[in-house]
């Protein structure tokens, strides 16, 4: 399947800005620009369905509905079991945030998480405060710099020290690497530790199936999409 460039920017008004001269955006990993169609869903909800949640009204009814619609559109982008596993949030550093607070509840001083040296600050500092505020131990796993991958004998070992929580990447922001998951689960899930996967750099770019992955965690930011 093929795409038409110029009808494809067509649908982003962004471009269109009266600068006298063509617009072209570079700044993809930090943020991509808003779809025509996303701008007018927007609006949609805000002029006709905006409502708090959970109400016996109607728009409140048909806000939940947004939102249940929602839900269930994202289980389908990454091939959840059930819409009741999708949460929403800010963005990804939020979400990590939140979640790295929340998990680290569990853990006792002495404890270990694994971070890895070619992930995104996003995907690291969250855990490694959260270990620091828990009296646990951070064991960083390096990458090669001549190829730009994880050193997988570095993560076998750290796994070995059975972890409670293994923090990595799905692809690289900075180098493109796409990591092997699919070894890199297995590790874990048998070393007893869960798995948290940045997937912001990937999803826009390749298809993803939680259910094959198997991971216990994966996030990515939808501005980040186009």
């Amino acid at each position: 399947m093929t795409f038409e460039l110029n009808d494809i920017r067509s649908q982003f008004p962004a471009l269109r800005q009266q600068t006298g001269r063509p617009t072209i955006f570079l700044d993809n990993p930090g943020g991509t620009q808003v779809a025509q169609p996303v701008l007018e869903r927007m609006t949609a909800y805000l002029v006709e369905h905006n409502a708090n949640h959970g109400g016996a009204f109607e728009t409140s009814q048909q806000s939940d509905e947004v939102l249940d619609e929602a839900h269930a559109a994202m289980a389908d982008f990454y091939n959840a079991r059930r819409p009741e596993e999708i949460v929403f949030g800010n963005n990804m550093t939020t979400l990590t945030l939140h979640i790295s607070r929340s998990l680290s509840r569990q853990w006792s001083p002495g404890d270990e998480i694994v971070v890895t040296r070619l992930d995104h600050d996003a995907n690291i500092t969250p855990w490694v405060l959260a270990a620091q505020d828990r009296g646990c131990r951070v064991t960083w796993v390096d990458f090669d710099p001549a190829n730009g991958t994880l050193k997988l004998d570095e993560m076998e070992k750290a796994l070995e020290r059975k972890p409670r929580m293994l923090a990595v990447g799905y692809a690289s922001n900075a180098l493109g690497t796409i990591n092997p998951l699919e070894k890199i689960i297995p590790m874990a899930h048998a070393s007893g530790a869960l798995v948290y996967i940045d997937a912001v750099q990937y999803a826009a770019h390749g298809s993803i199936d939680v259910q094959q992955l198997e991971c216990d965690f994966l996030v990515s930011s939808s501005y980040k999409y186009c």
